[in-house]
């Protein structure tokens, strides 16, 4: 564990570090995309703790978790690797290392944002698990700050045809300080993805969707031309009770972060 810890230290560092002297110009992903870089090429660097590792309301974590990342775009092909470490595990989860590597283009047409993405998940310290890759298509009307959007996704790799998909409303502004971001979402997963990630030992208990809602925002503000203090959180309520045995039906998640746009 503490080689595991100061290897995910060490990448923070070198991200800050060696990054930062690659230089170009600053971007920051938005989803309505309403300002965009000049610089045909930009780096981000960022650090989170956070209380819980939560995804699409499944627990995976729980007491103290670094989850570093840098994320490089180049006309508006981005690619972000992500970890994630439990420093103090205090719910007794297994405590399993997680790297992420994620590719999209994001594409404007007036009001109108589509975000084509690939997503590998990767878990490097613990050989149980095998790799898996999921596509979805995030696709959003803005009108302003305030827009609706849905976001399929389906797996590709190890759990072939296990789908989640999420519709919602978002509220984007972002100023030359500050960024601001609100979403609202009802989510769904197919059978498929339920038994994968849910009902991993019990196949076939539960026979219908898992259905969630997910509310979820952050606040970016800069604190230099180059360095960003962001606080977020997201809240899970799950539907129906036919996943009460596995998960818990609220899930709260609060995390803060700093970070870097070169």
């Amino acid at each position: 564990m503490k080689k595991t810890l100061l290897q995910t230290l060490a990448f923070t560092l070198i991200n800050f570090v060696v990054l930062a002297q690659e230089g170009g110009g600053s971007k920051t992903t938005v989803t309505d995309s309403t300002i965009q870089s000049e610089a045909p090429f930009s780096v981000s660097v960022e650090s989170a703790f956070t209380n819980s590792y939560l995804w699409r309301g499944i627990q995976f974590n729980k007491g103290l978790i670094l989850q570093p990342a840098v994320t490089m775009e180049y006309k508006g092909f981005s690619l972000n690797i992500w970890n994630s470490t439990s420093i103090l595990e205090t719910n007794e989860n297994e405590t399993i290392q997680e790297l992420d590597f994620t590719l999209l283009k994001s594409i404007e047409a007036g009001n109108f944002y589509f975000e084509p993405t690939l997503l590998l998940y990767t878990y490097p310290t613990k050989n149980s698990l095998t790799a898996t890759a999921e596509a979805s298509l995030y696709a959003a009307y803005f009108k302003g700050s305030f827009g609706v959007f849905m976001n399929p996704a389906t797996d590709i790799l190890s759990n072939a045809g296990g789908a989640f998909s999420e519709v919602g409303f978002t509220f984007d502004n972002e100023t030359e300080y500050a960024h601001s971001v609100l979403n609202l979402a009802y989510g769904a997963g197919n059978k498929k993805f339920s038994e994968y990630n849910i009902t991993v030992d019990e196949p076939g208990l539960v026979n219908s969707s898992y259905k969630l809602i997910d509310l979820n925002g952050y606040f970016q503000k800069s604190l230099s031309e180059t360095i960003y203090l962001k606080p977020s959180f997201s809240f899970f309520h799950i539907l129906g009770s036919d996943f009460t045995n596995f998960l818990s039906t609220n899930q709260l998640n609060l995390a803060i972060s700093i970070g870097a746009e070169f």
